[in-house]
């Protein structure tokens, strides 16, 4: 780098310069005021500036999602003397509380449903359909989480769309616009099933491959253990949880032994009944919509049970009817009024069954619908549309990425693709009531399909 610091200086021209061109004269002083520069080390040190902002690269700047991280920090007093719990229930440090009360409050600011369809999974079958063709990817993809999402619940509110996720790795997400997130640190393990309570719509329930469930209070600003197996296994099978229904105001959960608890809500760890259901890992666990007293659980084993609970003992229960399959289940779920059960197994094919009259003649299959899988994926799950009993659901490989709806014929109803769709999603969810699909990839990307102006 080359300063020109030449200066009018004739007055202290020497002698032997007088002979020399002005242009002679300035090249001389510049060349003087270069030795002095490298005396200094003025020089050497405007090389390195230079060198180093040549070395910079322009970056674009990319929005980032304002998240919260809520980390667990201390036990909660209710329970503090459950030793066999461990570090099991924990209060929000007090310095994050402002912060997940503002979230709360603002609910129904963000992703507000401006233009909600009314009675959605209500309407006849050509209005559905139509309302379905209207829907879309119209707000860009958004990243909630780091670890692939697992689970996914949407809280029945009809004014704003609330979502919430687990993932991979434990944590469980509350996403409600795309810029404010609330991530809880709770379990340590994925997140298997996750839904908001019936009866308490600020709380929300979590099972893990860790070995517990869990109930998390967006108002109280609080996660607790409610429930942890032993952790040991049980005929060369783990422990772990792997699914939950509610009953009444308690919970069923299953585990990977193939047993199904009931518990306490209000009591942790408080076990009212248990029942081994199964050789293998319970996979699914359902109440009848109607009848409460009735729950289905898919298995490993390929049976799909149904179970009385008032026969539930510690040793034994026998099955009230069983719905034989010809390997693994992922699931199984009754339809809207249990008129219908829908099964999906790793043959590759989805059942239906009809369960209206709850006999021996319900354990055939009325329809077989066959589907697409990738080897040895065990997510594939269908799912029907709330309020309905003649539509259902579930992720698909076809390409381009996509999910789909069909209805109990196995004809599609609609294809659930975008041109911002660009992964296939692990799983899929829809709104209690509204026309809203959401689902979420192993990348922990939220996809929402919705009508055009629907949310803002």
């Amino acid at each position: 780098m080359n300063f020109d610091m030449s200066f009018e200086m004739d007055d202290n021209i020497s002698d032997e310069d007088e002979d020399l061109t002005y242009e002679q004269q300035r090249l001389k002083r510049m060349k003087k005021n270069e030795e002095i520069l490298d005396t200094l080390g003025i020089n050497q040190a405007a090389k390195t500036l230079a060198n180093s902002l040549q070395k910079k690269t322009t970056r674009v700047k990319k929005n980032k999602l304002k998240t919260t991280t809520i980390e667990p920090i201390k036990r909660s007093l209710r329970i503090a003397h459950l030793s066999n719990l461990g570090e099991s229930s924990y209060k929000i440090p007090s310095r994050r509380k402002r912060e997940i009360s503002d979230f709360v409050e603002k609910l129904n600011d963000e992703l507000a449903i401006t233009e909600p369809v009314n009675d959605f999974h209500k309407l006849p079958s050509q209005k559905f359909v139509h309302v379905l063709r209207s829907l879309d990817i119209n707000i860009p993809p958004m990243k909630v989480t780091e670890s692939g999402i697992q689970s996914l619940a949407i809280h029945p509110s009809e004014t704003s769309l609330i979502v919430a996720a687990g993932d991979k790795k434990g944590n469980i997400i509350l996403y409600n616009s795309n810029s404010n997130i609330q991530i809880f640190i709770a379990h340590k393990a994925l997140v298997n099933c996750i839904s908001f309570c019936s009866w308490d719509l600020n709380k929300l329930f979590t099972t893990s491959y860790d070995g517990s469930f869990g109930c998390s209070d967006i108002a109280k600003n609080t996660f607790d253990i409610i429930y942890r197996t032993e952790q040991k296994k049980i005929n060369k099978k783990s422990n772990s949880t792997t699914w939950h229904s509610e009953y009444e105001r308690n919970v069923l959960i299953g585990n990977d032994s193939g047993r199904v608890e009931m518990i306490d809500l209000r009591i942790p760890n408080k076990i009212i009944n248990s029942a081994w259901c199964h050789e293998g890992s319970v996979r699914t666990v359902q109440c009848h919509p109607l009848q409460k007293h009735y729950f289905l659980t898919s298995s490993e084993t390929g049976m799909v049970s149904l179970w009385d609970i008032r026969s539930m003992t510690d040793k034994s229960i026998n099955p009230v009817l069983q719905f034989k399959h010809p390997k693994v289940l992922t699931s199984s779920f009754f339809s809207a009024y249990g008129n219908k059960m829908i099964s999906t197994c790793n043959d590759n094919n989805i059942r239906i069954f009809n369960t209206e009259q709850l006999n021996s003649a319900a354990t055939k299959p009325i329809k077989i619908i066959p589907f697409m899988r990738r080897f040895n994926n065990n997510d594939f799950q269908a799912k029907w549309n709330p309020g309905r009993e003649d539509a259902f659901f579930m992720t698909s490989m076809l390409f381009p990425p996509r999910a789909q709806v069909f209805d109990c014929d196995g004809n599609v109803l609609h294809d659930l693709i975008s041109k911002n769709m660009t992964m296939r999603f692990s799983v899929i969810e829809v709104h209690p009531t509204q026309a809203i699909y959401v689902g979420g990839n192993s990348y922990g990307r939220i996809n929402i399909f919705s009508t055009k102006k629907q949310l803002i």
